[in-house]
């Protein structure tokens, strides 16, 4: 070791020093190791500004609910899934199932039931369907991935509820 690394060594650890070339030849070389050993998945920050753009901030978020161990049914030709969601307002259980490699069916209810407005959120689309007056919807061919559901009243106030984002 030099004179000149020993010196650098036994600098201030002040926070308001400036950072020098060594610094930030250091700093390079860390990102380029942290880059090649843990990679930014794909998408991932589009999974994150979508998880993070809840632009109904009225919203009462829902509360996903633990899925019972025998609630996913897999026989050789599909493989099904039940979700619930409660809140104060609504309880939204959904069944999805595999409709594809890609795609799934999302089949829900909505208690109480009523023609409630129903949103499907997805990184890049938006799909809207009106529940039936016994609280039913349906969507086919929903991509795989991240999405999240925003249920508008169907009495016309304001309040509406949002779920968590999930994975399909």
């Amino acid at each position: 070791m030099n004179e000149h690394d020993r010196s650098s060594l036994r600098r201030s650890a002040d926070p308001h020093d400036e950072l020098d070339a060594t610094d930030a030849a250091i700093l390079r070389g860390l990102r380029r190791v942290a880059t090649a050993a843990d990679p930014v998945p794909a998408g991932l920050v589009e999974r994150i500004r979508f998880a993070l753009a809840l632009e109904d901030l009225e919203a009462e978020m829902m509360r996903l609910q633990e899925e019972p161990a025998l609630a996913g049914v897999r026989t050789a030709e599909q493989a099904t899934r039940t979700v619930t969601f409660e809140s104060e307002t609504f309880t939204i259980m959904i069944s999805i199932r595999s409709s594809g490699e890609d795609a799934v069916r999302l089949d829900g209810w909505i208690a109480p039931a009523a023609a409630h407005r129903v949103e499907l959120r997805l990184v890049g689309d938006r799909r809207v369907v009106m529940a039936d007056e016994q609280g039913r919807f349906a969507y086919d061919d929903v991509p795989r991935g991240l999405l999240q559901m925003a249920v508008y009243n169907a009495s016309g106030r304001p309040k509406s509820v949002v779920t968590p984002s999930i994975v399909v």
